[in-house]
Parts: structure tokens; C-alpha cells; sequence
């Protein structure tokens, strides 16, 4: 059964109470029986200085949902939250996002273009040999001396003539 994750529901959510807060505002206001025409001369009373700081403070409750969804889907935090995924409680949904981080490290260290990935493919050395099921890795003399683990070993060829 799908659920949503914790990210996702604080983005709806964050909308959610948006949307709500206003429909209570103006059926709040409907319901007792003002109308625009009442609320103008109200503002209006109010002064420049006070409505001013209500058209702040409203603006702020508009904004603030706005900005936070930015900074939410910021690609670190939406990183961080693959992350967090991954190394949480198992389930199908951990499970790919493991995979969609090691595809992503796998992509990096493949392509010699990214400055990452001689990192990328040495985290995936150091991942791969933390495995119990694996003893040894046998690599180029560069890689192996780059890996703090004892069972990465540089290949020794020999040429056969």
C-alpha cells in the first residue's frame, strides 16, 4: 500500500493550511455578515501605519509557505531526504532510494568529465568491499592505494611474451 513520505506530506500540508486560512477568513467574515463595503471604511480608519503592518503580515503568511517549499525542494535537502529514506526503516521505498543513490554515485564515477569521480568510484569501492560478502577487490595500483581497506589490492600483470 502507498503511503506519502514525511516530505511529501509537509508540502501538502504546508498549501493545505495556506488554502485553509483563507476560505476561514473570508466565510468567517461572510458569516457575520460583513462585506467588502464594510471592510474598506474599517481599513480606512485603521491608518497608514497599521495597515501597513497587516498587508506585511498578511503578505508574510502568503510568502512563507512559498519559501519554504523552495528551500524544501532545494536539490541538497531533496538529497538529504533520498538519504534519509534510504537509510531509514525497510520498505519498498528504501530500497529505491538505495538504488537511485547508487546508480547516481555508479553514473558519476563513470563519467571522468565530473571532477567527483575518482570520490564517487572510490565510495563505491569502499561500500562494495564493507559488504560481508566480499573478501577481496582486485584494481589498478592508483585506486587500491587510494582505499584505506587492506582487501583492496592493486592487480599485478605481467606480460607474456
Amino acid at each position: 500500500m502507498w503511503l506519502p513520505t514525511k516530505g511529501q506530506v509537509d508540502a501538502a500540508k504546508r498549501h493545505v493550511i495556506t488554502a485553509v486560512g483563507v476560505a476561514v477568513t473570508i466565510f468567517g467574515l461572510q458569516a457575520k455578515g460583513v462585506s467588502m463595503e464594510q471592510v474598506t471604511p474599517l481599513i480606512n480608519a485603521l491608518g497608514d501605519t497599521v495597515t501597513t503592518i497587516l498587508q506585511v503580515i498578511a503578505a508574510i503568511g502568503v510568502l512563507y509557505p512559498a519559501l519554504k517549499a523552495a528551500s524544501t525542494a532545494s536539490p541538497a535537502n531533496r538529497i538529504a531526504d533520498v538519504r534519509n529514506l534510504a537509510t531509514g526503516a525497510a520498505s519498498d521505498d528504501a530500497v529505491a532510494a538505495q538504488s537511485a543513490l547508487i546508480e547516481a554515485t555508479a553514473a558519476v564515477a563513470l563519467d571522468r568529465t565530473i571532477p567527483a569521480s575518482v570520490e564517487a568510484k572510490n565510495t563505491l569501492i569502499a561500500a562494495t568491499i564493507a559488504l560481508p560478502e566480499v573478501q577481496t577487490i582486485v584494481t589498478d595500483a592508483k585506486t587500491a592505494a587510494a582505499s584505506p581497506s587492506p582487501s583492496v589490492i592493486p592487480a599485478f600483470l605481467s606480460r607474456v611474451s
